[in-house]
């Protein structure tokens, strides 16, 4: 079995301190919110490590019966309950390891609830790397970083956020208090960050 799997498997049994809060999920998820009431168009969506679902739960609120909600999780356990929860056709649970997943599409919004802070810099990176790789140009990536650990542990993270973010945010009604970045992706990282295997937009 892949090391990264078995790695990440084990670390979202305890990876964060408690589950996002509400107030978390509602602020990463204003600019899908945003972006849905400005046009028609349906959406596809991707959370990666939802967990017990509280960040789910703000995107589901969010979205319409057109958009497409695909959710990747390690835990045996977590992809259970989210299954018996969201049984919509447009919301898929799909359990395994995110590197090893093939979407048929690239994705407009990509949420996490990774903790990159705990994990070695290469599978991080790897991650990271893969996000890239299934974001549509002009597709936006949010996700959020506790602030009592160092910024940022991975260079091609850090790059990323210098060259795409678009928003930065304090959330300190979380434990431990959060920051959220949202990135755009309006062109191609450079050439030395980038994955070569990107999806067609």
């Amino acid at each position: 079995m892949n090391p990264i799997f078995l790695f990440l498997r084990d670390l979202k049994k305890t990876g964060a301190i408690a589950p996002s809060s509400r107030f978390l999920a509602d602020d990463i998820t204003e600019i899908l919110r945003e972006e849905i009431v400005a046009q028609n168009k349906p959406l596809r969506i991707l959370e990666i490590g939802p967990g017990t679902g509280t960040l789910t739960k703000a995107i589901v609120s969010s979205i319409r019966p057109d958009d497409q909600l695909d959710l990747v999780e390690l835990n045996p356990h977590f992809t259970r309950l989210l299954r018996r929860k969201y049984t919509s056709q447009n919301i898929k649970v799909h359990y395994g390891d995110f590197i090893e997943f093939q979407p048929p599409a690239p994705y407009d919004y990509i949420f996490s609830s990774i903790p990159y802070e705990t994990i070695p810099e290469q599978i991080s990176e790897n991650i990271w790397r893969k996000k890239v790789n299934v974001c549509r140009i002009g597709g936006k990536i949010a996700y959020y970083k506790y602030l009592n650990f160092n910024q940022f542990r991975c260079k091609y993270e850090k790059s990323l956020v210098k060259e795409h973010c678009i928003d930065e945010k304090l959330v300190f009604l979380n434990l431990p208090p959060a920051k959220l970045f949202t990135l755009q992706l309006n062109a191609h990282p450079p050439v030395d960050l980038y994955v070569k295997t990107q999806i067609s937009a």
